[in-house]
């Protein structure tokens, strides 16, 4: 199948569209949740270094190979791969099949426990808005009881699962882009008055120097696989998101620029976040190695004793809310463009069927914990590093040249960089990730 062929689907609006929605897909609960609390963990500027590097050497390489099959194939994940690489019927076949089929169960699965997290971020702008009471033994025990609750957390699932629903079903224009287009400019709002909110009240001294000092006696051989990791994960790669977004380019887009411009705002939104975080927990005396429990524990109890702290509650999961709505319309997209284009059913049906059948699925997630834990180390530890390593040999082994360097515009030197990145450099690193994930490798 030539990747030139002719392609009668739906199209970005503009530029600007697609880098927000492309955006919105990588911004998510990555950015404002997982983060500042890793960061918090491994202390702080050191391995902000580090992980900016692994942007460059692992999450652009592979951002520009998913946008490029993509664009290129100008199908879902399956097709578009399968159109690149599948020049016969051996190796270059089934490469596609494989690399298709982890792509959309991996959106799937994700999606599933995904929404479930994010039905926790409204339960607490509920409890913000002081339309929920807060426990009086505090936010951990207001997680607890949610966490605990079955029908509470199924019931915010739902709502999540079906405010994506309606945003996809309306398509990629309509839908997808003009949500997006208002979304991201609202959270990156939010964001700056968050910002100028703890520039006044005070820790934002402290949070830029823990941010950006670095300090490489903390950094250990786990934090830098660990930055390997979230460099990748944050970007939105190995599932297809970026693949399927990039399905909807114009022929004349140049996917270079693009992909880099949404790589600098996600990694922009995520270190607006953490400066955010850090001056409250600072300021208020907190402990920034806080965990997980970061975003739905000590936070919820910081903004009880601060200062406008309920009008900063709402703002803040306003923002998590609308980072988590962002990523989930890419995961529903990449499930729901695959059955479009390789089963022929209307958008409408696809949506409305498998958007069902995975909030079906994650009615697990909200009843027994410990099924969200089970999916979500599986997706994060095996199938999305498995699925990026099986993206970079794609297009770094199968893709034909002109293909392959179709979005460098004529700049020949970044297009060998980026060829010697995806062939050696990026599969070796996101290895190390899995292995490292499995107990395998452990560094000092």
């Amino acid at each position: 199948m030539s990747s030139s062929a002719p392609r009668a689907r739906g199209h970005w609006g503009s530029r600007l569209g697609f880098i927000l929605a492309a955006s919105g897909s990588a911004v998510g609960l990555g950015n404002i949740w997982k983060f500042p609390y890793i960061t918090g963990e491994y202390g702080g500027g050191a391995f902000v270094l580090v992980y900016l590097g692994c942007v460059l050497l692992v999450g652009l390489p592979l951002m520009y190979a998913e946008l490029i099959i993509g664009r290129r194939g100008g199908k879902d994940v399956l097709g578009a791969i399968r159109s690149v690489v599948a020049r016969d019927e051996g190796f270059g076949g089934d490469l596609a099949a494989l690399t298709g089929a982890l792509a959309v169960a991996s959106g799937f699965l994700i999606l599933s426990f995904y929404s479930v997290v994010a039905g926790w971020a409204i339960h607490f702008l509920w409890v913000s808005l002081d339309l929920i009471p807060l426990s009086t033994d505090g936010a951990g025990a207001t997680f607890a009881a949610l966490a605990g609750d079955a029908r509470l957390s199924a019931l915010w699932h739902t709502v999540f699962m079906f405010l994506t629903m309606a945003v996809v079903v309306r398509g990629v224009h309509e839908g997808i882009e003009r949500v997006c287009s208002r979304l991201m400019p609202a959270l990156i709002g939010i964001l700056i008055l968050l910002l100028v909110y703890v520039a006044f009240s005070g820790g934002l001294a402290q949070s830029v120097s823990f941010l950006f000092r670095p300090d490489f006696s903390k950094l250990s051989g786990e934090a830098v696989l660990e930055a390997l990791g979230h460099a990748f994960f944050t970007l939105s790669l190995g599932m297809g998101a970026m693949i399927t977004y990039g399905s909807y380019l114009r022929e004349d887009s140049f996917v270079l620029r693009d992909g880099v411009a949404v790589a600098i705002l996600d990694t922009v939104i995520a270190l607006l976040a953490g400066l955010v975080i850090f001056a409250v927990v600072f300021d208020r005396g907190a402990e920034p190695a806080a965990g997980p429990g970061l975003v739905f524990v000590t936070l919820p109890d910081l903004f009880a004793t601060m200062p406008g702290g309920q009008l900063f509650g709402v703002a803040f999961f306003f923002l998590l809310i609308f980072a988590a709505w962002t990523s989930a319309i890419s995961l529903l997209e990449v499930v729901v463009a695959y059955f479009i284009d390789e089963h022929g059913l209307s958008r409408t049906r696809a949506t409305w069927l498998f958007g069902g059948a995975i909030w079906l699925l994650g009615l697990a997630s909200a009843i027994w914990g410990p099924v969200l834990d089970f999916l979500d180390n599986l997706t994060t530890r095996f199938m999305l590093p498995i699925g990026g390593i099986l993206i970079a040999i794609a297009a770094g082994y199968f893709m034909k040249r002109g293909d392959r360097e179709a979005g460098f515009a004529g700049r020949p030197v970044l297009a060998m960089i980026w060829t010697v990145l995806i062939r050696f450099v990026s599969p070796v690193l996101v290895f190390a990730v899995i292995l490292s994930k499995m107990g395998i490798l452990r560094i000092a």
